[in-house]
């Protein structure tokens, strides 16, 4: 195994891997070698590297091979490193040294990296967007998990829709309060001013298998009247009158709807039988009670 003082070298034109390169040179301000004119090929030898050292030939460090650099080294060619390179606590990569980033000469603050795929290399470029508000139109690409909060609208709104939060489904789509085991049926709960209380909309169980639309009236109604359906999906409002009372009970007789009336008398009088009833006044077709069964006087 060879071993050689720098300063008796006038020139290194090849290394084996059974030698040793030793910079040995006194003079500490300018010591220094420069390596070139050859490929360079060190293997699993433990190199140390003190002075300022420049190679100027293709340059290999083997796997098993520790180059330590003390102080600056320069690689004219190509350096391959087939080990692990363990960077010092001190130590830096200018990330515009390296060939495949792009840098401007001033790097703005908040600038990203984003890679270039037509040129296959890095650039530093402004980000898409450094607020969710920024983007106009945004996607999930998966289930949003609120984690605990709330969607709201803040008090100052930049937006059309003022302090209103829209729901807005696309074509036929439909919004949907989903249910669970734990809570059953999907419902809204619509909270007093104070958040303390609240009235639950609640859909049916699934044991019902309900399926059907529930369209709300096209205006508000009047005092006294009462929701009603078409039996398909359509409600409005009615009023309750005499006249709907009379048509239900007008197989029973005119008596029979007086005492049907709203506003007319509602007591119906207790006898025990038709004779009883005729005896108290009531007419053939009018209303009479046997305890707490109605019932007709047919004669």
């Amino acid at each position: 195994m060879a071993s050689i003082k720098v300063s008796e070298l006038p020139a290194v034109t090849a290394i084996t891997p059974n030698d040793v390169f030793i910079i040995n040179d006194e003079n500490s301000t300018t010591s220094g070698i420069t390596v070139s004119n050859f490929t360079t090929s060190f293997i699993s030898q433990t190199l140390a590297f003190t002075g300022i050292t420049s190679f100027g030939g293709v340059t290999t460090f083997s796997t098993g091979s520790v180059p330590t650099f003390n102080s600056d080294a320069t690689f004219a060619e190509r350096a391959t490193f087939n080990g692990p390179i363990t960077l010092g606590a001190q130590a830096l990569i200018p990330i515009g040294s390296l060939s495949d980033v792009t840098v401007p000469a001033t790097i703005t603050n908040g600038n990203v990296l984003t890679w270039d795929n037509a040129n296959a290399y890095w650039t530093s470029s402004p980000p898409s967007f450094s607020a969710i508000d920024q983007d106009t139109t945004p996607e999930l690409g998966g289930s949003l998990d609120v984690n605990g909060y709330a969607i709201m609208s803040t008090a100052a709104q930049a937006g059309p829709n003022s302090t209103n939060i829209l729901f807005a489904p696309n074509g036929s789509g439909k919004v949907i309060i989903q249910g669970n085991t734990t809570g059953g049926s999907g419902q809204i709960v619509l909270n007093c001013e104070q958040n303390t209380h609240g009235v639950k909309v609640k859909g049916p169980a699934h044991a019902a298998a309900a399926n059907y639309t529930f369209i709300l009236p096209v205006a508000m109604g009047a005092n006294g009247q009462v929701l009603t359906t078409n039996g398909t999906d359509q409600t409005s409002w009615v009023t309750i009158t005499p006249a709907l009372i009379n048509a239900a009970t007008a197989a029973q007789g005119s008596t029979a709807d007086s005492a049907m009336q709203v506003a007319g008398p509602n007591i119906i009088p207790a006898f025990a039988d038709d004779a009883a009833a005729a005896g108290g006044g009531v007419a053939v077709g009018g209303l009479y009670r046997i305890a707490n069964a109605v019932q007709v006087r047919l004669a």
